[in-house]
């Protein structure tokens, strides 16, 4: 699964879009405020817990309308969602949203950007210092984390980058085809520098970075398609289920001793 966007123009807070080229304004993408997130919970905090608001504290309403839309293209496909839907889904209109966005793809482009910004940010934030194989196991967990926590948005972005976004027409469509196409190839090389560094240490079995990556990544990205959360879900719970996941997905990276020796004879 695996996007910076060049500043953007002045844009008129009265229309919300952008003076030069009459573009809505991106949603807000910094990890603090993507939408699936919560803020850390007490031990035994069931998942269905609202995160605390202010009483005059308003959600931004281009994200509302982000996670609306997603929870739609997820439950019934990119095809069969309508403009209908995500404004019924916001309890407002369709007017509402082509305020933002000219078209239902277009809604779909940024559902998909959206997914990529949040788990880029989360997964380089957490790599942090040390040895490959601990910065690893850090970035492999926090993909996890978004992953569940943020599940429609990531459920669009593996079914929708090459299933709809081809269908890209305007120069605008295809400008945004190739700005989410770069932050998936982002997301590898994160994966795949941190690799090589643990091939090099001899940590990591041998073999080419980008293969072994492009296999690690659906292999946790598998988790948005099968995970539910039961009944009175805890945090505690799905730390288990993410570090399950996570110690099965890095025993497949690991190697023993004399690897190194074996990794520098694939590399000449």
């Amino acid at each position: 699964m695996t996007f910076a966007a060049p500043p953007r123009a002045p844009h008129d807070p009265l229309d919300g879009r952008d003076a030069a080229s009459g573009r809505a304004p991106r949603p807000d993408l910094r990890p603090d405020s993507k939408p699936g997130s919560r803020p850390d919970s007490k031990p035994g905090a069931t998942l269905d817990a609202k995160p605390d608001e202010k009483p005059d504290e308003k959600p931004d309403p281009r994200t509302e309308i982000l996670t609306a839309a997603a929870g739609c293209f997820t439950a019934r496909g990119f095809v069969a969602t309508s403009i209908d839907d995500v404004a019924r889904a916001i309890g407002g209109t369709k007017g509402r949203i082509y305020h933002y966005w000219r078209s239902k793809l277009d809604l779909f482009v940024d559902v998909v950007r959206f997914s990529l910004e949040v788990i880029f940010a989360k997964v380089s934030a957490a790599e942090g210092g040390g040895p490959p194989e601990v910065r690893m196991g850090r970035m492999v967990r926090a993909h996890l984390r978004s992953i569940l926590r943020d599940q429609p948005f990531h459920r669009c972005a593996l079914q929708g980058v090459d299933m709809h976004l081809r269908a890209a027409t305007t120069p605008e469509q295809r400008e945004a085809l190739k700005d989410i196409i770069a932050l998936r190839d982002r997301h590898e090389k994160l994966f795949e520098r941190v690799f090589r560094d643990g091939q090099r240490s001899g940590v990591f079995a041998p073999g080419p970075p980008g293969v072994i990556v492009r296999t690690l990544l659906p292999a946790l990205n598998g988790a948005v398609f099968w995970y539910r959360p039961r009944h009175a879900e805890t945090e505690a719970d799905r730390e288990t289920l993410i570090e399950d996941i996570a110690s099965y997905a890095l025993r497949g990276l690991g190697a023993g001793p004399g690897r190194k020796k074996e990794w520098m004879e694939w590399t000449e």
